[in-house]
């Protein structure tokens, strides 16, 4: 198994780099002795002596062995992890007699294949390669006293705030002096050595070196009594390697802990989900090779997506545009920001959040001196007093997260998540609360909607539509249901029209200074360290803005309702139901009202996806409802729809969500079966703090509306998670209407005290939420 290669070799003396490229051609070529200049690299799946660490040689191996191990000249080096890119280096340092020792080289594995085989590019120089960390502003250890002392010296509060102009110069000012005051204040990481290395015992090496010593032996001589001892020697060394890991990894878990977080790190690297990594394809399906490429292909995307939807009513669109340009009445100055609002806000920030392109972290802000803040307080009032918004606070950087379940070689297959700067997001917070109350007062988000807002949760409106469908049951009626599908909901949020709805509702100086909040608002996407062109939002809320989801719910509350129907919203999530002992009545109300809602998605730019959109008939009675269509397109049936992380089958039994809470909770418990299995070394107050902040949740959520609904089946302790060595009694308690029953399994030992308490809070909480839905 070998191929014909020719090494082309590339030096420049000038730049002290050096470039390999290795040609690849067919396999199944003998490699010639008068080929000198040939370098082998490659993966050999063949058990051979010269080229696999296991004492057996197979049938192909020897047939290998004469092809290319017999080449004089040729020195060979093979890599314990088949296909792995350090071997390019390995062999090219074997083939040059060590040459390349102590240069130092990169690898990257590049994404055009013109075999079956990923092609490796080997960069090497004299100098260390260094791998930019990514930018922050406080990097090792920082004296906020001097921080404080050093900024508060730099400030000046006697700047004129009284244009546009004025308040961008100020704000760019505000911010390079953080930033270089931070910079000082900060000292340089101290290194971090890797730790990933296993530093054995003595005793351990020793061995290691004797049954090298032995290995040798053997291949020289192939004596059976020197096979012997070197097997021997090799499972000795393989039994005190286990013992040593087993030993390390128990250490290790003794040590995790609730206060330093290690606890929680460990669970989250288990639990973390490891999407393949896949190349991007450019529109021509060309591969994207760069980060360069890469960004500017996310960016195109993404100038797609901020666009708002094509136009279907241009009377209306100019209706709006006539209101948007009609003169404004004349409102009261609104009350200023003080500086205890400003220090509050600021001290309940988070401090781990992303920062945005200015690196500035809540950490940073709640250093800041008592001069600082009334800079920033005379900021934020200049922004009430000229109803503009600075417009480096409007410039955003995107980073692209895949989704899971996809094929990540096209950019759709990505989410994009904004990182504003954190100075935005403090003026966002301090004006959220003065938006609330005006929208309140006026009932401006309907009561249907329980998306971000305060004392809604998708349990609750879970429960709202469980009854609804239960009590339609009860009546021995059809309960027909539309799940609706909002495409690209906050991305396309027309701009003309929320400013249409902003001014009827809001004050001048409120409506003038959200007009400013949307108006030339631009982004670029981050890939690794390289950044894409400008982003220009035409649409959509800013994501990841304090004031997003708001403006969303004021754009969508006058969402049209019908009388015979019942509207169950949460964002962009949309619930039509209604309910009649006739089904044609039923699809005949569910018609009516998507027909409203039709007409005024079109007004407002809002598309609806009906592919992925669900018609459901709620019954015990045999048969369906009519089908139902939006925009004359039919609304797909089904007979289980998946709402909220619920999944409510159309008898509404449970047992699709039962059986797939269950899958996903042995899931869980798999990944986790290291920390929690029986031979465990982790406390049990550790395990019962795992099992209560993370699998309990799985199987808990909806449980109100889950009993609610009937028959369920609730298991108390999922099995068979082995939380201690003495695993208790594997017992299920049903409610079926009637009771409580008991359904016992085969009996095993007397139960750990930590499975009692679990146990005995589970039944607690079951009847309580019982008796709290009931």
């Amino acid at each position: 198994m070998a191929s014909k290669r020719r090494n082309v070799f590339y030096e420049n003396k000038k730049q002290e780099t050096t470039e390999f490229a290795i040609l690849f051609t067919e396999p199944k070529h003998v490699l010639p002795e008068q080929e000198q200049q040939t370098t082998e690299i490659g993966t050999c799946n063949l058990p051979f002596p010269l080229c696999s660490t296991c004492g057996k040689t197979w049938r192909n191996g020897r047939r290998a062995a004469p092809v290319g191990f017999e080449v004089p000249a040729l020195r060979h080096s093979f890599s314990g992890t088949p296909a792995h890119v350090k071997i390019v280096t390995k062999a090219l340092n074997a083939r040059s007699g060590g040459c390349l020792r102590g240069i130092h080289s990169l690898s990257q594995v590049l994404n055009d294949l013109s075999s079956d085989h990923s092609p490796v590019l080997l960069t090497t120089s004299l100098d260390p390669i260094l791998e930019l960390p990514p930018p922050i502003l406080t990097p090792g250890y920082t004296d906020w006293n001097y921080f404080t002392q050093s900024l508060d010296s730099v400030i000046d509060l006697r700047v004129p705030l009284k244009t546009p102009e004025d308040l961008d110069e100020a704000v760019q000012e505000f911010t390079l002096a953080v930033q270089r005051t931070a910079r000082t204040s900060s000292q340089p990481p101290t290194p971090k050595y890797n730790t990933q290395s296993i530093n054995l015992p003595q005793h351990i090496r020793l061995l290691i070196t004797h049954k090298r010593r032995a290995r040798s032996k053997w291949q020289r001589t192939r004596y059976p009594s020197d096979r012997q001892h070197y097997e021997q020697l090799a499972h000795e060394l393989r039994s005190e390697l286990s013992s040593f890991r087993s030993d390390t990894y128990n250490s290790y878990i003794i040590s995790l802990s609730t206060h330093d977080r290690s606890l929680w790190d460990s669970t989250k690297r288990l639990l973390r989900s490891h999407p393949t990594p896949s190349p991007l394809r450019h529109p021509d399906n060309s591969w994207a090779r760069s980060d360069e490429d890469k960004a500017q292909l996310f960016a195109n995307h993404l100038r797609s997506i901020f666009q708002p939807s094509p136009e279907s009513d241009p009377i209306h669109s100019h209706q709006v545009q006539e209101y948007l340009d009609s003169p404004l009445p004349l409102t009261l100055p609104p009350s200023p920001f003080s500086p205890s609002e400003v220090t509050y806000a600021i001290q309940h920030l988070p401090r781990k959040k992303s920062p945005g392109y200015d690196l500035i972290t809540g950490e940073i802000l709640r250093h800041l001196p008592r001069r600082a803040i009334l800079f920033l307080t005379y900021l934020y009032n200049a922004i009430l007093r000229t109803t503009y918004f600075p417009l480096l606070w409007k410039f955003a950087h995107i980073k692209m997260i895949p989704k899971p379940n996809k094929l990540h070689t096209e950019p759709s297959a990505y989410r994009p998540i904004s990182l504003l700067p954190i100075f935005s997001k403090l003026f966002e917070k301090l004006f959220l609360k003065r938006l609330v109350p005006i929208f309140e007062s006026q009932n401006i988000i309907p009561s249907h909607q329980f998306g971000f807002r305060p004392f809604h949760s998708t349990i609750h409106q879970c429960l709202h539509i469980v009854d609804i469908i239960s009590s339609s049951l009860e009546q021995k009626q059809y309960c027909g249901a539309a799940f609706l599908d909002v495409e690209q909901a906050f991305d396309r949020v027309w701009h003309p029209g929320l400013l249409y709805k902003l001014k009827k509702i809001l004050p001048s100086t409120y409506y003038l200074i959200l007009q400013s909040y949307l108006k030339d608002r631009y982004s670029v996407v981050c890939q690794k360290d390289k950044l894409s062109g400008y982003i220009r939002i035409n649409a959509s809320v800013p994501q990841g803005s304090v004031l997003g989801p708001l403006l969303y719910l004021i754009y969508t509350a006058d969402i049209p309702t019908h009388p015979s129907t019942h509207m169950a919203t949460f964002a962009d999530d949309i619930c039509i139901l209604t309910s009649n002992p006739e089904p044609s009545l039923v699809s005949h109300n569910l018609q009516q009202h998507l027909n409203n809602l039709q007409k005024w998605c079109k007004k407002w730019r809002i598309v609806i996806n009906q592919s992925k959109s669900i018609h459901i008939t709620f019954s015990l009675r045999r048969g369906s409802c009519p089908p139902i269509t939006f925009d004359n397109i039919p609304i797909p049936p089904a007979s289980c729809v998946r709402y909220l992380g619920l999944y409510i089958d159309k008898r509404v039994t449970w047992n699709p969500h039962t059986r797939l809470k269950r899958i996903d909770l042995n899931r869980k418990l798999g990944l986790l079966r290291n920390l929690l299995h029986r031979r465990s070394k982790l406390s049990l107050v550790n395990k019962l703090t795992i099992y209560n902040m993370i699998l309990k949740p799985t199987w808990t959520y909806g449980r109100c509306g889950v009993v609610g609904g009937g028959w369920v089946q609730v298991y108390e302790i999922p099995q068979p998670l082995m939380l201690s060595g003495r695993p208790g009694r594997e017992t299920g308690r049903v409610w079926k209407g009637s009771g409580w029953r008991m359904e016992r399994g085969r009996k095993r030992e007397s139960g750990s005290p930590l499975l009692e308490a679990v146990g005995r809070s589970s039944r607690e909480e079951n009847m309580a939420s019982l008796f709290s839905s009931s």
